[in-house]
């Protein structure tokens, strides 16, 4: 019966490892965001009422090589936007974080 509950908790522990959005965006400007759109490779997506210091996710894919990462957003009426070069393997990576303000993008890799 020991056994049979350790392969549950294991297999449910792997089960919750698989899942979540391949890239976090994390709101780092301080204030709640009206629009915030990311745009990879031609490709967007679009969220709205963001809320200051919260994380979303997404799926989207990434493609091959070094490509850029623009995210527009707008607050109290002001837009903002900031973009972003990956390194080459970005494609290959796990999971993308990203941490956005108004002057800088923090982008890091888990392979």
């Amino acid at each position: 019966m020991k056994i049979k509950k350790t392969l549950i908790v294991a297999a449910f522990i792997l089960i919750a490892g698989c899942g979540g959005s391949k890239i976090q965006l994390n709101n780092g400007t301080g204030l709640d965001l009206a629009v915030l759109t990311m745009t990879i490779g031609g490709n967007s997506e679009t969220w709205y009422n963001v809320e200051a210091d919260q994380t979303i996710g997404s799926d989207m894919e990434i493609p091959p090589g070094a490509v850029s990462i623009q995210l527009d957003w707008e607050t109290a009426g002001e837009q903002w936007s900031i973009e972003y070069v990956t390194i080459d393997s970005a494609n290959s990576a796990e999971r993308l974080s990203i941490l956005f303000a108004p002057d800088e993008m923090s982008v890091n890799y888990a392979f």
